[in-house]
């Protein structure tokens, strides 16, 4: 579903490559009527077409929890604040298992985030919003000492979203947003609602938020298999080694920094994977 519509608006007059889509799947459709709805996976299995998935140059959500966000915004708060519980038999509950419509927005709201982020690169972390930080992305928009969005409930049913799978059923195609790779637990006086050091400079010096034309003729960059080096004319700024269900089966990410004092120097680091022994020049 994710491929067939990034083609479709690759295809259209308004694809390009210098471009990132954000798009909201419009069939997406709840079926809770007279079912036991307990669990992330008894929800999906009700709910067709929703997909929470980002990557390359799209980001697609399903549009079952909507109702729950503002129309303006003005209206943000409110929705956060909102404790309304969520009629599971009539609307879908996607709150990390905290059943408010101020919850629901506020996952969905971070999910969406977390997914667009991938887009730009970023894969997941132990903590932040590639964690599970985007569940709680209402801290960035207010400021309470109440229990508004089920902060301890959050910490308390994190697992639960962690232990969630992807699935994949005849009506919809699901990659779970919550699904993420080696998170740690968090004290509840902890701020997850941040961006990892990694993740903050790949943002930084992404080609997307910067003017690098014509800066990187000439520079040098390669992975050489027979000696394990990673050598570079400009210096590495980031190196990512990434492995999960999620995650395409092995990455090697560098990113160059486009900086002068780094253009100068020539950075020299040295770095271990299993019994391996990696270089870099």
């Amino acid at each position: 579903l994710w491929g067939y519509l990034g083609r479709e608006i690759m295809n259209s007059r308004i694809g390009s490559n210098n471009k990132k889509y954000l798009g909201f799947l419009s069939c997406t459709k709840y079926n809770g009527e007279s079912k036991l709805i307990e669990t992330y996976e008894d929800m999906i299995k009700v709910t067709e077409g929703h997909i929470a998935l980002g990557g390359g140059g799209l980001a697609l959500f399903g549009s079952a929890c909507l109702h729950t966000w503002p129309e303006n915004v003005e209206e943000a708060v409110r929705r956060f604040e909102d404790n309304t519980r969520v009629d599971k038999q009539k609307f879908m509950d996607d709150s990390c298992y905290r059943g408010t419509y101020g919850t629901c927005f506020t996952t969905t709201l971070g999910s969406v985030l977390h997914e667009l982020c991938h887009t730009f690169d970023l894969g997941h972390t132990q903590d932040g919003i590639m964690d599970r930080g985007f569940d709680n992305v209402h801290k960035f928009f207010i400021v309470t000492n109440s229990n508004v969005s089920g902060d301890e409930e959050s910490v308390a049913l994190k697992s639960k979203c962690l232990a969630v799978n992807s699935l994949v059923n005849s009506n919809s195609i699901i990659r779970n947003p919550n699904r993420v790779q080696n998170s740690r637990p968090r004290k509840k006086s902890e701020d997850d609602t941040h961006f990892t050091r990694s993740c903050s400079v790949i943002l930084s010096y992404h080609k997307f938020f910067n003017d690098y034309a014509n800066r990187s003729n000439g520079y040098i960059l390669k992975f050489d298999r027979a000696t394990n080096f990673v050598k570079s004319t400009l210096g590495i700024r980031v190196i990512e080694i990434r492995k999960g269900m999620n995650e395409m089966k092995t990455v090697l990410m560098i990113l160059i920094l486009y900086l002068l004092r780094i253009m100068r120097v020539i950075l020299s680091k040295n770095f271990m994977k299993g019994n391996k022994f990696y270089g870099v020049n």
